[in-house]
């Protein structure tokens, strides 16, 4: 005899039926209440030769699974994304299409630290892409694309502070990258390699003003021009150790912003002048912090020139050798001097007799200039003051 059908997916209590799977052994089919009943009587017991199929209805089943993040809007989902780091927002955004769109809000992706790590371009175009203001990429070693094609992106980026410091990454994908950031504040490339067309790419940042360069090759006249005439609100500037020619410090000194707040051009050990230094001082008169340290041809004249300072609270002329002690004396002239450094260049006595001089100046505070760096100290999740971290 067939078994009956049952009415909105149940087996009434009264019509259970015997029939047998594909194994052979029987199969009980019985309603959920029958299930119950026998479970609180201990008859429901598993074994090899019986088993029970338990239907359920439908429409419970249909409302037993609603998903409870229906319930939530998309601005609650967003606050607890806040909480998530980053690895678990890309999982997330693989759930559905609601979380992929949630998981891509720019307001998740503000900042970003990607430091020590390799990275794909592709990968770094698509992390950009999702529009990261501060993003840290201090010693990462970036793969150069497959093909060149690739390194141009959909859209400018909104990235505005930006730390290359020691990044491994080609020309070519640099000034890929460069060529689609237009709002950048700050950027750090130091000891990165560079060449005309990137220093192009860099004075196109009209809202540029802090630039870090130190130790950076392949700055020549013609890159230096461009950086320095179009970058009007400059305020921070750091140039060290760049072997600038005799042409790229006259041209820095000639075209730089009279906006200038803070210079590092030590390391210009056969091109930076007294002459150099006067155009500059007469240009610049906002400097407030500036480095000349191993600049070798500098005399006694940079120091008469110095001494009309208005503004400067930081001076550094750190193994300068043919500025003679006493020069430094006349500095007491300079009613804003805060700090001076001569490493390498006097003895302990003589900085004792400058120390008795210069009452009110610190002398050797700082071995190390912090002029545009993002990172200064051991303070390693965060670039200009902004954290990198959630």
């Amino acid at each position: 005899m067939d078994p009956p059908v049952a009415n909105k997916g149940r087996v009434p209590l009264t019509n259970v039926s015997n029939t047998v799977n594909p194994r052979g052994s029987k199969v009980n089919i019985m309603s959920d209440e029958l299930l119950e009943e026998q479970c609180r009587g201990g008859l429901a017991r598993g074994n090899d030769d019986t088993f029970f199929l338990f239907r359920k209805d439908p429409q419970k089943a249909s409302a037993g699974e609603e998903n409870p993040f229906d319930l939530l809007s998309d601005e609650i989902i967003l606050h607890i994304m806040k909480w998530l780091p980053k690895k678990t927002l890309i999982s997330c955004s693989l759930v559905n299409r609601r979380f992929y769109r949630v998981a891509k809000d720019e307001t998740l992706w503000y900042r970003m630290d990607l430091s020590n790590r390799t990275l794909q371009y592709h990968g770094l175009a698509e992390v950009l892409s999702r529009g990261v203001i501060v993003l840290r990429l201090a010693q990462t070693n970036i793969a150069n694309p497959m093909l060149y094609r690739c390194l141009d992106f959909p859209e400018e980026l909104k990235v505005q502070y930006l730390d290359l410091s020691m990044c491994t990454i080609s020309k070519a994908a640099l000034h890929g990258l460069l060529s689609n950031c237009r709002e950048l504040v700050k950027l750090s490339l130091e000891h990165v390699p560079l060449n005309e067309a990137i220093c192009v790419e860099i004075s196109k940042n009209q809202r540029l003003e802090t630039l870090n360069l130190t130790m950076c090759s392949g700055i020549d006249s013609r890159g230096l021009q461009f950086m320095t005439k179009l970058l009007t609100k400059l305020h921070s500037l750091n140039v060290s150790w760049t072997n600038l020619n005799a042409n790229a410090v006259r041209d820095l000194v000639l075209y730089l912003t009279p906006n200038i707040v803070h210079l590092n051009a030590a390391g210009c050990r056969n091109t930076m002048t007294d002459e150099n230094v006067s155009i500059l001082m007469s240009r610049c008169q906002k400097l407030v912090a500036l480095d000349l340290s191993d600049c070798t041809l500098l005399t006694e004249h940079a120091i008469t020139t110095l001494c009309k300072a208005r503004k400067l609270e930081y001076l550094s002329l750190s193994r300068c050798y043919n500025i003679p002690v006493t020069a430094y004396l006349h500095l007491c002239s300079v009613k804003t001097l805060r700090f001076l450094d001569l490493f390498g260049l006097v003895s302990d006595q003589a900085i004792e007799t400058l120390r008795h001089s210069l009452k009110d100046v610190g002398i050797n505070k700082y071995y190390h200039s912090s002029v545009a760096r993002p990172t200064v100290g051991t303070k390693r999740t965060s670039i200009w003051g902004l954290r990198t971290r959630d």
